[in-house]
């Protein structure tokens, strides 16, 4: 280990000269780096002119010998025997813009190759000291290495001409086999919004008892059923809740249910027992992975649903849906120090970012505020998104479950009133109904969507 610590970290020097060199001779090589910045140069007096030479573009000035010269006036040579004109004079002839986007790359590659030395001391370091929290280093660690895949991973040209985006959407749309699109499970809801699609970031919204977490599962168990990968991260209920939610579901039918409650509390007959037995036999095959540790950063997410990806792929099958229930139990980075909007902020843009890299429909819950309790009309909308406006702006659709029948059951009327009589034909009405009220759909009309439920076996359905 010391021998590994007194190494050298992965660099090049002939490469960082190349760089700066062909910035010199072109300045415009500037503009073909993508985001190297200073800090990806190994050599101190390269950050520096490379440092100065963006600065120097970005105030629109000109990049040469003259205007760097005073980087390092007050280094008399490079090394013993190479004088600083010299060392100029070696980069200019060393640099060729001609293949700058493959120099950036492995200059990319170099730095964070280094990040990972970086945090391997660090880790072992911390891990050899017993006053450092096991659960902390390996937290640490573990976000440590999710920047460097995210800075890492390949990044596709991001410009093109109108040309170019025509082409390749109208070949895209040629070829297009629905992969892409991700089945809800509920017609009526695919109809509106085309199902889940990958590298787009959903947020299902309501208040609670509102029926976010029967739609989820119940949607999620039917997409599993299309032979679509599903990840659930539960950060709040356990494994035994979801699964006897889910099993109720599975099992339902309309003239026998087993409400999961009845379930978990051991209140069910042998017939009802072996109806949940047949329907785990039945959908023991399903991809569908449930991870219910509570507390997971988002760093955390990211790995596990890296690693669960690439476990599927190995087994034959694709990821293609990762649900968050819910969006407000997942850790901050710390990096706000407490402050609720900007902590919400980071989750809401790291989710959208995970849809985007893994090639996934996220769809995470999230937890309305009190604000519609207090108003007549307690339909929500997004202005009731808790703590963040950037919740509305990443995201590309934006629904609310809501149950009339919710706010009609805790109604107080005069028994024999008039009230009372309306409450319970309205009530009759809709103990059986879930709306999905699409608040906002990026690529598609915003709509109202009434679904049958039945909350007792956590079951949600067409209304057909």
């Amino acid at each position: 280990m010391l021998d590994f610590a007194l190494r050298e970290p992965p660099h090049d020097i002939d490469l960082e000269q190349a760089i700066l060199g062909a910035v010199l001779a072109d300045n415009a090589a500037l503009d073909k780096l993508g985001a190297l910045s200073p800090a990806d140069f190994y050599e101190p007096v390269h950050q520096a002119m490379f440092a100065a030479m963006l600065e120097q573009w970005r105030t629109v000035r000109a990049v040469n010998v003259a205007t760097l010269r005073g980087i390092i006036h007050d280094i008399p040579a490079i090394t013993e025997k190479l004088s600083t004109a010299e060392y100029f004079r070696r980069m200019i002839n060393n640099g060729d813009s001609r293949n700058i986007h493959a120099l950036a790359e492995t200059q990319r590659d170099y730095a964070n190759r280094r990040k990972l030395v970086d945090t391997a001391l660090c880790l072992d370091a911390a891990a050899r000291n017993p006053g450092v929290g096991l659960t902390e280093t390996a937290s640490i660690a573990v976000s440590a290495i999710d920047d460097v895949l995210a800075a890492s991973r390949s990044k596709g040209p991001t410009r093109r001409t109108a040309t170019q985006a025509f082409s390749e959407t109208l070949d895209a749309m040629a070829n297009d086999t629905g992969e892409d699109r991700i089945p809800t499970g509920l017609k009526s809801l695919d109809r509106h919004t085309g199902g889940w699609k990958r590298k787009q970031f959903a947020i299902l919204a309501g208040r609670p008892s509102m029926g976010k977490s029967t739609v989820a599962l119940s949607a999620l168990a039917a997409t599993a059923q299309t032979g679509v990968g599903v990840l659930l991260f539960s950060l709040e209920m356990d494994m035994q809740s979801l699964t006897a939610r889910m099993l109720s579901d599975l099992a339902w039918s309309f003239d026998d249910r087993v409400p999961y409650a009845d379930a978990l509390a051991g209140r069910i007959n042998q017939r009802q027992s072996e109806r949940l037995a047949r329907a785990a036999n039945h959908h023991a095959t399903l991809p569908l992975v449930i991870d219910d540790q509570r507390g997971l950063t988002m760093a955390e997410i990211a790995a596990r649903t890296r690693a669960e990806s690439q476990r599927m792929e190995r087994a034959g099958q694709r990821l293609g849906l990762v649900v968050v229930d819910h969006l407000g139990l997942i850790k901050p980075s710390g990096r706000y120090a407490g402050n609720k909007v900007q902590e919400v902020g980071e989750v809401s843009d790291a989710l959208a970012t995970l849809a985007k890299d893994q090639n996934v429909a996220v769809l995470a819950l999230h937890q309305l505020n009190r604000g519609t309790e207090g108003r007549e009309n307690k339909r929500p909308g997004l202005a009731d998104l808790r703590n963040s406006g950037d919740l509305e702006q990443d995201a590309d659709i934006v629904c609310f479950a809501y149950r009339q029948s919710y706010y009609l059951e805790r109604a107080k009327c005069d028994p024999g009133s008039s009230q009372e009589l309306q409450r319970v034909t309205e009530l009759d009405a809709c103990r059986n109904t879930l709306d999905i009220m699409i608040a906002k759909n990026r690529n598609g009309a915003t709509e109202n969507v009434t679904l049958f439920c039945d909350m007792a076996s956590n079951c949600v359905r067409d209304m057909a």
